[in-house]
């Protein structure tokens, strides 16, 4: 942990000043160890240079599944998709980084800081409430000198109010905490005047037959069965579903049921290969066991968005993200005026 980071971090239950205790350096001068010690009594624990909001509880059951769908998935091979799809249809291309303090609102593997630190941040704060942060994410951020880990929950993150004038981002993770409304407001208040929270939400179109059809007749029973299975259950299921959907006969009717999800893949030489690792971390993702799974109607996310921010000139890529065939990695940016 940099000394810098001290600027940035609060007590997450009453937002009141840290100060450090008992520290102890590595040899380049960054913190290995110590306490973060609040005014109001509590005190947090930094250990291998990690800041740790988190409870023994916090990280056990539903977390630990993200831990080790991280640890075992990477991501390290999905920059393509994350170029193509998150960046490109998201912002445009990765100029948008260049010199911003970026927050990165469950960062899993750690793969996506790395890539918003190498294309020019000024600054990258992970933020990870499993214990990925031990595993996957030490490999992934190594050298990386303008990445901190804060190992916390992305509701009450340990950042001072308006303290952020970048971006802060949550790809791919909200609906996986127990209020999307609330882990919104909460990001939304870190950002600072010209900032902006980018996030994105898994969408429920009741309007729809066919979908309406799938969540209840597939998604809703299968998930039920698999949820409570362990990690390697789950992977098995995930790596069939992912082989036979390139029987041909099989393929449309895996993925329009959504017993595979496949996702989008850009062209590549290994295109074959990369199909099938992506389906089987997107239906591990769909039917992993972790206890929170949100889907939000269009209706839901305009509300929310709404009162996250009334001017609508400052929100971007909203409408395009309501739509059912959204453009992949999409997600709505909304700017603190």
């Amino acid at each position: 942990m940099k000394r810098s980071l001290m600027e940035f971090l609060c007590d997450p239950v009453d937002q009141s000043e840290l100060e450090i205790r008992d520290e102890i350096l590595y040899p380049d001068g960054t913190i290995k160890s110590g306490v973060l010690a609040s005014k109001g009594g509590r005190e947090y624990l930094i250990t291998e240079g990690i800041p740790r909001f988190v409870s023994s509880l916090q990280i056990k059951g539903a977390v630990k599944s993200f831990g080790d769908e991280w640890n075992y998935f990477n991501y390290d091979l999905f920059k393509a998709n994350w170029l193509n799809h998150v960046v490109k249809n998201t912002f445009g291309g990765t100029s948008v980084f260049k010199g911003k303090i970026v927050v990165d609102c469950g960062a899993g593997s750690g793969m996506q800081s790395r890539w918003m630190a190498e294309s020019g941040a000024e600054r990258v704060i992970a933020l990870e409430l499993s214990h990925s942060v031990d595993g996957i994410m030490k490999t992934n951020l190594a050298g990386m000198n303008n990445v901190d880990v804060i190992q916390c929950s992305i509701d009450t993150p340990p950042i001072k109010t308006g303290s952020i004038p970048g971006i802060v981002i949550c790809h791919n993770v909200i609906q996986h905490t127990p209020s999307v409304e609330r882990t919104a407001r909460a990001l939304w208040g870190i950002v600072g005047k010209g900032g902006e929270l980018v996030f994105n939400c898994y969408m429920k179109y009741p309007e729809n037959l066919v979908w309406m059809a799938r969540w209840v007749l597939v998604y809703r029973p299968l998930r039920a069965i698999l949820s409570r299975c362990p990690f390697m259950v789950i992977l098995l299921y995930a790596k069939i579903m992912a082989i036979l959907r390139f029987i041909p006969v099989l393929e449309p009717l895996l993925e329009k049921s959504q017993f595979v999800v496949r996702g989008n893949v850009p062209p590549r030489p290994d295109l074959t290969l990369r199909q099938y690792r992506q389906a089987v971390l997107n239906t591990y993702d769909w039917y992993g066991s972790h206890a929170y799974q949100a889907q939000k109607t269009g209706k839901e996310l305009r509300n929310l968005v709404a009162k996250l921010q009334p001017d609508s000139r400052y929100i971007q890529n909203l409408e395009e993200h309501l739509k059912i065939n959204f453009p992949p990695g999409l997600a709505i940016r909304i700017t603190k005026s």
